[in-house]
């Protein structure tokens, strides 16, 4: 932010626009911004993305807070405000929109700074035309875009001969020497005994695997006082509540043992003394270690990858497959430090490789739009139905996890307009497959509101919404086993 500021200013750019992939990480990234920028924060400092609720930002209701609420507001339109901090959906979707309501914030993305944090988790199928929509606002709209991330993904590959990528660090081997805090060590095969009996020796540690069912099962079977579940199966202020105890007691030196899924691993400000990571893609191993001695309270700490030997994956996940499979011959090749820039280069090199060209366009967004070259006709509507960074097969489940979730499910049965409150509840929502919420609704655990917004019955909040997993899924839900918790 530091740089993005300064540039905008030496070249009179007019906003600064910071573009991160999870909405927790919005929400903490853009807190720092406020506190940076004092009295100019709140009114400066555009927070949009579908968890983001206007009555909690300012506890008192009076004139000049409802003037700002009002203002910021309407910003969510257009961005005419001097900081956005966003989503990669939300930014991305807006330029392939061919709905009016998204597009009317487009003419305040030029000449801006775009930062788009941690860069390497754009979607493998969408890479080409998120790249294409980067180099367009580049070279024609005055636009500077900074990578940012630990693990910069070859992008230039995306970007024609001549296009100028500039480091920003002096020395980033240097840096990457100086910051290293943690060793990656190749365990091999672990089988969950093995794995369990390490984590229940450990006062504190961090697991994290691949799908909900292994983090499920692995957190069943930790022992001890001071064991955390986290998934995507928890609804976001779930997950929020329980982070803050996993802080409060890493911080106070108590047990503390977490099995979760990848929803640990970017941005998440949390200090773990070591940590075990499934073979995954290098970046998200590098992620993980992330939350391993972050602070540097220790000269040095461990992050063990081992491949997962166990009865609650069923078949690996295919994006899995070829992340690990490029990763496994870094950690071989590069085992002294496979978090090296050689050794990232290297994985990026090869994970490429593995793809056909068509996989970086798996839904042709970009043939779309070619092809009204010569003859003007775009198909915009098209482009924008298939442009979704999130997989639209999912259903989402209002959960009424406490009193406030509970008053809002009940205001939304009698409101005639309904997407105030349906934007406070984004935090007690659960989105999962179609599948799995059949599976869910034939238990007759779901009730429907105006035939568009599915509700857990309160009265079986009990036995479908565990305290520390969250929602459970019908035993018969099928292959939930091989859901890639991104």
């Amino acid at each position: 932010m530091a740089f993005a500021l300064n540039h905008a200013h030496i070249h009179e750019l007019q906003r600064v626009i910071y573009v991160l992939p999870f909405t927790s990480i919005i929400e903490q990234n853009a807190a720092v911004f406020r506190q940076a920028l004092g009295d100019l924060g709140a009114e400066n400092v555009l927070e949009h993305h579908s968890n983001f609720d206007w009555k909690e930002m300012h506890q008192a209701q009076d004139d000049e807070t409802n003037r700002l609420q009002e203002k910021l507001r309407l910003a969510t339109e257009n961005w005419d405000i001097p900081i956005v901090v966003t989503t990669n959906v939300q930014f991305f979707e807006s330029l392939f929109a061919s709905q009016k309501s998204r597009a009317r914030k487009l003419h305040n993305i030029a000449k801006s700074v775009i930062v788009f944090d941690e860069v390497q988790l754009l979607p493998l199928e969408y890479l080409k035309p998120c790249m294409f929509a980067i180099r367009e606002l580049v070279q024609n709209y005055g636009v500077t875009a900074v990578f940012c991330t630990a693990t910069q993904p070859a992008l230039q590959r995306f970007f024609p001969n001549g296009v100028q990528f500039t480091e920003l660090a002096p020395n980033p081997q240097d840096l990457f020497a100086f910051f290293r805090r943690v060793q990656v060590k190749n365990l091999g095969t672990l089988t969950d005994d093995g794995l369990v009996e390490r984590l229940n020796s450990a006062a504190q540690a961090l697991c994290i695997v691949n799908t909900r069912r292994h983090a499920k099962g692995l957190f069943d079977r930790v022992k001890g006082d001071g064991k955390f579940h986290l998934s995507t199966l928890m609804h976001p202020a779930h997950r929020k509540a329980k982070l803050r105890e996993i802080h409060a007691r890493l911080v106070e030196g108590l047990p503390c043992r977490v099995v979760s899924t990848s929803v640990m691993e970017a941005g998440i400000d949390i200090d773990f003394p070591v940590g075990y990571r499934a073979l995954a893609g290098l970046d998200s191993i590098i992620q993980a270690a992330g939350r391993v001695n972050r602070e540097m309270k220790r000269v040095s700490a461990e992050m063990f990858v081992f491949v997962p030997d166990t009865e609650f994956i069923k078949r690996t996940p295919i994006f899995i497959q070829q992340t690990g499979s490029a990763a496994q011959a870094v950690l071989r090749e590069h085992a002294a430090d496979p978090t090296a820039i050689a050794a990232i280069e290297a994985y990026y090199r090869m994970l490429f490789t593995l793809q056909a060209e068509c996989n970086f366009d798996a839904h042709k967004v970009v043939e779309l739009l070619d092809k009204g070259r010569s003859r003007i006709d775009f198909d915009f509507e098209r482009a924008g139905r298939e442009f979704r960074l999130i997989d639209q097969n999912t259903v989402a489940v209002i959960i009424p996890y406490d009193d406030t979730a509970r008053r809002l499910i009940n205001d939304l049965l009698y409101a005639p307009y309904p997407s105030r409150i349906l934007r406070q509840l984004q935090t007690y929502t659960v989105n999962i497959y179609e599948r799995e919420f059949q599976n869910l609704q034939s238990k007759g655990v779901i009730y429907t509101i105006a035939d568009s917004y599915h509700v857990l019955d309160n009265d079986h909040m009990q036995r479908w919404y565990h305290p520390e997993t969250g929602l459970v899924l019908a035993e018969d839900s099928g292959g939930d086993a091989v859901f890639y918790d991104g």
